[in-house]
C-alpha cells in the first residue's frame, strides 16, 4: 500500500497536534504494516526539529481558501504528478478542506485515480478565527502579521461573513471530492452537516487521534505526585480562555491562603503577555508560567489538569494528562468531551462558564486524596482506548476497505 499525506509542515512530531498524529501514523504504516509513505507539504520545519522518515517527498502549498495565490495551480499539478509517479493508493489530506477538489481536478487531468481521505482536526466550523477589535492590542503593528490582523479587524464586517461563507463552501467541496471525510468524534457528524449544509452523512466517519505517547504512568508512582494544577496548551484566549483559570485560581488562593498547591502554565502564544499581566494584577503568589516546554515531566509531577477551552476537536493534551494520572477538570464546551472524560470516573466535568463549580472541583480534589487517587487510576486505564496500536489498527482497516 502506498500512502501520501498532505500537511502544512514537513512531517514531524514537533509541529503541533496534527504533526504528532501524522508522525505516529507514518511510523506505524511504514514499520508495522510495511507500507510506503510519501509526504506532500507546504513548509519546511526548523532545523532544530527532528523530521519523520518517509519514502519520498514533494514540497508545494496546495491550500488557499481565497484561491488567489498564483503558485497553487502549479504546485497542485506537481503534486498530482508526484502521486502518479509513486503509484499512491490513498492521499490523506491533514490540513485545509479546499485541497480535495483542487487535487482531484489535477489528478483527473493527468488520468490518474486515487482515493482521497480528508481529515478535519477541529470541531466543525471552528477552524475559522474571526477577528474583533480587541485583537488589535495583541499585534506588533509594523509586522506583516500585525498589518494583516489590523486590516481584518477594520474590515471585519465584510471579512468575517466572507471567510465563514468560504469555509462553508470548502466543507461542501471536500465532502463532494473526497472518498471519505474523517471527523474526530461521532458527535461531530451532525455539526458538520449543520455548518456545511451537506444533507447526508454517507462519507462521514469518526476517527479519533491516538495518544501522543506509548508509555503510561505506573499506578505505583501516583504517590510521587505533587500538589500542582497544570495547564498545557497554546496561549490563545480566543480558544483556550485561560484568563478564566487565572481568575478561579485567584479565588482559590484567597480562600486557601495556607495551601501548598501551585498552578503551572506550560505553553506559548499571543495571549501570554495578557496572562502574565492578569496574574500580576490578581496578585497570584502560587502561579508560574513555564513557557514552551516538553510536557511529560509536568504531567508526571502534576495532580490536576485544568481546561476551560471554548472549543476543541479531540484535545490531545487531555488524553496526555490522563496517561500520566493527571486528573482533568474541564468545562463542558465541546461535544467530544464525554468520549474522553466520564464525569466522576476519570475526571470532573463542570458546566461551561461556571467558575464557582470549577473552583469547587479544584478544592474538592485538592482536599480529598482518596477521591483524587480513584479518578487518577481510572484515567490511566480508560485513556488506553486511544492507544497508538488501537487507532493505527482502525486506520489500517479503513484504508483496506476504501481501496477494495
Amino acid at each position: 500500500m502506498n500512502i501520501a499525506f498532505y500537511t502544512e509542515w514537513e512531517i514531524s512530531p514537533y509541529t503541533g497536534g496534527i504533526g504528532r498524529v501524522t508522525s505516529i501514523l507514518t511510523d506505524c504504516f511504514r514499520h508495522q504494516y510495511g507500507w510506503k509513505v510519501f509526504a506532500i507539504y507546504a513548509k519546511t520545519i526548523p532545523a532544530s526539529f527532528s523530521k519523520t522518515e518517509v519514502d519520498g517527498e514533494c514540497q508545494g502549498r496546495l491550500h488557499d481558501r481565497f484561491g488567489v495565490r498564483r503558485d497553487i495551480g502549479r504546485n497542485t499539478g506537481r503534486a498530482a504528478e508526484f502521486i502518479k509517479e509513486n503509484h499512491v493508493d490513498v492521499v490523506i489530506v491533514q490540513t485545509s478542506m479546499d485541497v480535495p477538489m483542487r487535487l482531484r481536478t489535477a489528478l483527473h487531468r493527468i488520468g490518474y485515480d486515487t482515493k482521497i481521505i480528508t481529515c478535519l482536526h477541529f470541531a466543525p466550523g471552528t477552524d475559522i478565527f474571526l477577528n474583533k477589535l480587541s485583537d488589535i492590542r495583541k499585534v506588533k503593528p509594523f509586522s506583516a502579521n500585525g498589518i494583516k490582523t489590523i486590516l481584518k479587524v477594520v474590515f471585519s464586517v465584510v471579512y468575517n461573513p466572507l471567510i465563514t461563507q468560504l469555509t462553508r463552501r470548502c466543507y461542501q467541496k471536500a465532502y463532494c471530492f473526497s472518498d471519505l471525510v474523517l471527523l474526530l468524534s461521532e458527535s461531530y457528524k451532525e455539526e458538520f452537516c449543520k455548518f456545511s449544509g451537506v444533507r447526508d452523512q454517507k462519507k462521514l466517519m469518526a476517527m479519533p487521534n491516538p495518544l501522543s505517547f506509548n508509555n503510561y504512568l505506573p499506578e505505583s508512582e501516583l504517590k510521587n505526585k505533587k500538589p500542582v494544577a497544570l495547564v498545557v496548551g497554546r496561549m490563545s484566549e480566543y480558544q483556550k480562555r485561560i484568563s478564566r483559570i487565572l481568575s478561579v485560581w485567584g479565588e482559590y488562593e484567597k480562600r486557601n491562603p495556607d495551601s501548598t498547591w501551585h498552578l503551572k502554565i506550560v505553553g506559548d502564544g499571543a495571549s501570554l503577555p495578557e496572562y502574565k499581566r492578569q496574574s500580576m494584577e490578581l496578585g497570584l503568589k502560587r502561579c508560574c508560567f513555564e513557557g514552551a516546554q516538553a510536557p511529560i515531566p509536568y504531567y508526571e509531577e502534576s495532580s490536576l489538569f485544568l481546561m476551560t477551552s471554548a472549543f476543541e476537536g479531540l484535545p490531545m493534551t487531555l488524553l496526555e494528562a490522563q496517561q500520566f494520572g493527571c486528573v482533568p477538570i474541564v468545562m463542558n464546551a465541546f461535544s467530544s468531551l464525554p468520549e474522553i472524560v466520564t464525569d466522576r470516573r476519570n475526571g470532573i466535568i463542570v458546566d461551561n462558564g461556571d467558575a464557582k463549580q470549577f473552583l469547587s472541583a479544584i478544592e474538592e480534589l485538592a482536599a480529598d486524596s482518596d477521591e483524587w487517587h480513584r479518578l487518577a487510576v481510572n484515567a490511566i486505564k480508560d485513556c488506553q482506548h486511544f492507544s497508538q496500536d488501537s487507532i493505527c489498527a482502525k486506520w489500517k482497516k479503513l484504508i483496506e476497505e476504501v481501496t477494495k
